[in-house]
């Protein structure tokens, strides 16, 4: 894949900035092909982000073969979180573009290890169960996911 346009250049972009030695982290680990450190702003005690090191704006422009390294390192550190601050979960997550919530433009995965009544938000709609949706509107759905390019 080509390098990413990003919505700003990765010279500016914080995380190519932590990568390069500019900026100071907390590092958990790194690698040749990824970088695991605190997160600054954290929701929960020990919540993590693991970078690739290459800008990448998200899920949707990276390389197949540095996805799924990032893959594995993610399982890595998602078990070493688990086993180190024993939480009662560990929730995972990356926002995909500013809709999902994307507020740095740089691939990014957080380790974020939860339990019942932690201050962090992210909740399902208490009611989200009460109505099944449609299956021929799920199918359709599918039909155009599954199609799409």
């Amino acid at each position: 894949m080509a390098d990413s346009v990003c919505m700003s250049s990765p010279e500016d972009c914080v995380f190519c900035r932590i990568v390069k030695g500019e900026v100071p982290a907390s590092i958990v680990f790194q690698d040749e092909v990824c970088l695991a450190f605190m997160d600054i702003y954290p929701v929960t005690r020990g919540h993590c982000l693991l970078i690739p090191k290459k800008h990448f704006n998200n899920l949707l422009d990276v390389d197949l073969d540095v996805l799924s390294h990032l893959a594995r390192r993610l399982a890595e550190l998602t078990r070493k979180v688990q086993s180190g601050l024993k939480p009662e979960g560990v929730l995972n997550a990356a926002a995909n573009g500013p809709g999902a919530g994307q507020d740095i433009p740089h691939l990014h995965f957080h380790i974020i290890p939860r339990n019942r009544g932690d201050e962090f938000g992210f909740h399902f709609p208490r009611n989200y169960r009460e109505k099944m949706a449609d299956k021929a509107q799920l199918d359709r759905i599918a039909k155009t996911i599954r199609e799409a390019k």
